[in-house]
């Protein structure tokens, strides 16, 4: 037989009262407990729409192997050469010329938690900033690292063109077919994206920039359109409408340009995307192909995307920039005059931000620092002041 159930016992009488409310606080404590641990773990895994920016590597664009030029020991010395130009005469530099980066976390695949988000508000040093400023919502790592790998490779090429044209020698250059980017505004940045080549216009084949562009003005703003499309080596086709905005019918898009050029430039980098480092490109090819030291020895750093017309272009991160610059040593940077504002006032000790809106602004403030007139460049602080 089972045994007898045993008989239902009163607690024990412990001279302290009923023991339910010490059940309930102990209770309401292990919840509590349960819900922070929660909560804690929470703030660790949670995915935050934010990406944070702090100083990235540093490299000078101008270094000489040890033992080609440079000396073993020398400060930049031993380092790959990032810079080389053939098919004209070039001259001997001295000094650094440094590229500025930033360490971004939180992009796609890279995603930072709310702690971690939280402290890196906490670093002076470190910006929080909406994902969105850098990427659309949609955007894998793969086309993330693809779009910064294009950035660069066309900031190369807009920075030999622009250093060359300041330079008086003459680029040929040719419009193409391929994407370059959409105007947000445009129905077709719902389905074109960089790197698309249009092949035809409602099933007529154009052959070239100009044809594509008479074969869209004979649209009406708004008509529907089909487009013919390579993509990744795929034809393809996509509809999308045209639209006018200033009476004109456009697609939106903003073709990228093919250069041809008397000068070989080789820009050696490819663990660096992004196209912030096209000025120091630029400056770097105008100084190997003219006599004397542009920098007169000094240190010098920048930031800045570069047009092929030698428009110096805002690129975001800048007080990270010049952190890390000051860190490697630089006394003099070179900024984007239209972001001077982020770091007027701001500055680490011992470095002067210096505002250039075009490539001349920045080889003339560069000639002025080499020459020992650094007090006649604009700083920053007085950009900034108006």
């Amino acid at each position: 037989m089972p045994p007898a159930t045993p008989p239902a016992q009163d607690p024990p009488d412990t001279g302290h009262g009923p023991q339910r409310p010490s059940s309930s606080r102990a209770a309401l404590l292990a919840a509590s407990s349960f819900c922070a641990v929660a909560l804690v773990a929470l703030v660790g895994v949670l995915d935050v729409p934010y990406v944070s920016l702090s100083p990235g590597p540093v490299r000078d664009v101008l270094a000489e192997p040890a033992g080609d030029g440079g000396q073993a020991g020398d400060e930049g010395a031993g380092e790959e050469v990032l810079v080389e130009v053939s098919g004209a005469p070039t001259y001997p530099t001295e000094g650094r010329l440094d590229l500025t980066t930033v360490s971004l976390r939180g992009g796609p695949g890279l995603e930072q938690s709310l702690w971690e988000v939280l402290l890196a508000w906490r670093d002076p040093q470190v910006s929080v900033v909406p994902r969105e400023l850098y990427y659309s919502p949609l955007t894998s790592r793969e086309e993330a690292d693809a779009l910064s790998a294009a950035e660069m490779a066309g900031s190369q090429e807009t920075a030999v063109v622009a250093a060359l044209t300041e330079l008086g020698i003459e680029v040929s250059a040719t419009t193409t077919r391929r994407v370059q980017e959409v105007t947000p505004a445009a129905p077709a940045s719902d389905v074109l994206r960089p790197g698309d080549v249009i092949t035809s216009v409602d099933g007529v084949e154009v052959a070239g920039f100009d044809e594509l562009k008479a074969a869209v003005e004979a649209l009406p703003g708004g008509a529907e359109v089909r487009l013919g499309l390579s993509r990744g080596g795929e034809d393809v086709e996509v509809t999308t409408r045209t639209y006018a905005p200033e009476g004109r019918t456009l697609l939106g898009i903003v073709p990228d340009v093919e250069y041809d050029s008397p000068v070989d430039v080789d820009i050696a980098i490819d663990d660096i995307g992004g196209p912030s480092a096209g000025t120091v490109f630029a400056l770097a090819v105008v100084d190997l192909l003219t006599p004397g030291a542009l920098t007169g020895g000094e240190h010098v750093a920048g930031t800045g995307a570069i047009a092929a017309d030698g428009t110096v272009l805002p690129i975001g991160g800048l007080r990270q920039k010049v952190i890390g610059a000051r860190r490697a040593g630089a006394t003099w940077f070179l900024a984007p005059a239209r972001e001077c504002g982020e770091v007027a006032g701001t500055t680490p000790p011992g470095i002067t931000v210096v505002g250039v809106t075009t490539l001349h602004d920045a080889r003339e403030a560069v000639e002025a620092i080499g020459g020992g007139r650094g007090d006649e460049v604009a700083t920053c602080d007085e950009v900034a002041a108006g």
